[in-house]
């Protein structure tokens, strides 16, 4: 058995950067010997180091944590760690946990679109949703698109871009003609969010393909609440349901538009198709 390893060889053995074990030398949490023209000796005491040093290190303890453990081995701190990985464990099976739940509310989201119902004006009882906004100035997709970004960026810790479902923007559809207001990020993730838009009787209506029919169909939309006596009650919702994050072909996104509507239940629903 070899004594002593240069440290290309535990860089390769450990699938580690020569740069980090460089770098424990220098924080002291490692000292191989230095041979022959000055090159470094690892031995198996520094491979057992390197052991607990992997380890830790994918238990995401620092390197302050790590050196001190080091340099204090004891059966009580040992004991003391391990009750320390077994926290850092659980606390990361229940980050997987949540991941999953919400990668299949995701799937299921998705499945879900498969069977919309499209070119359709409905009438919907939709609940609460807690919403994030930025202001725009433009009635230009491709500028609210990167508003979108920044507004994703500024929560990406509480968003998942694929299968998101809850990004879009707000139109004001009372001023002539109507035009954006806001770019909105909603949904029950958000830990801190500005508002809640509220819960009621919508008007939606949902299409396949690009984007730019939204004022086409807004339109169609509120000719149809005059026609049934119906009464907005605030902006216009345009929501990106499909779009470039789950697929490069335009044909296969979704947008829905939804309106609240006031006096809803005293009217009779229209869900049947208005478009040929």
């Amino acid at each position: 058995m070899k004594q002593y390893y240069k440290i290309n060889e535990i860089a390769k053995l450990y699938n580690i950067g020569v740069d980090s074990l460089r770098y424990y030398e220098e924080l002291g949490i490692l000292q191989p010997k230095r041979g022959e023209n000055r090159y470094r000796q690892y031995s198996t005491h520094d491979i057992y180091r390197l052991n607990i040093i992997k380890d830790m290190r994918n238990l995401g303890f620092s390197m302050a944590k790590i050196k001190t453990y080091l340099e204090n081995r004891s059966i009580e701190n040992s004991l003391l760690l391990f009750e320390e990985e077994i926290k850092v464990i659980d606390q990361k099976m229940a980050e997987l946990q949540n991941m999953r739940f919400d990668m299949e509310r995701r799937k299921e989201e998705l499945l879900k679109t498969q069977k919309m119902t499209f070119d359709k004006i409905q009438v919907k009882k939709l609940p609460k949703r807690k919403c994030v906004t930025l202001k725009t100035t433009t009635n230009d997709a491709n500028d609210n698109d990167f508003l979108l970004a920044k507004l994703s960026k500024e929560y990406e810790e509480n968003l998942f871009a694929i299968a998101n479902f809850n990004t879009g923007c707000i139109i004001d559809i009372h001023a002539h003609p109507c035009h954006y207001k806001d770019v909105l990020i909603m949904g029950d993730t958000l830990l801190s969010y500005e508002f809640e838009l509220p819960q009621g009787t919508y008007l939606t209506l949902s299409y396949r393909g690009k984007k730019d029919q939204n004022f086409e169909h807004l339109y169609e939309m509120m000719a149809y609440m005059r026609k049934m006596g119906y009464e907005a009650d605030g902006d216009a919702l345009e929501l990106l349901i499909i779009d470039v994050h789950e697929t490069i072909d335009p044909k296969e996104y979704i947008t829905q538009l939804q309106i609240k509507i006031k006096n809803a239940d005293e009217k009779t629903p229209y869900c049947g198709n208005n478009r040929q």
